[in-house]
């Protein structure tokens, strides 16, 4: 698992929320962004490595 936690910079004014991309979870200011899914934020690594287990299993 690689990857690295990022911070949303946002003004203080934005409304738009941001949801973890495995379990839907609020994301307030930092999320994990995973290498293997970069498309997805995540609000912590456990969420990619539960998506990453269970994609591979579908496999």
């Amino acid at each position: 698992m690689t990857g690295k936690m990022q911070t949303i910079e946002l003004p203080w004014y934005e409304t738009r929320i941001e949801n973890c991309s495995y379990c839907g979870k609020m994301i307030a200011r930092n999320y994990w962004a995973d290498d293997d899914y970069p498309a997805d934020k995540f609000c912590e690594p456990a969420c990619a490595d539960v998506k990453r287990r269970a994609l591979a299993k579908a496999e």
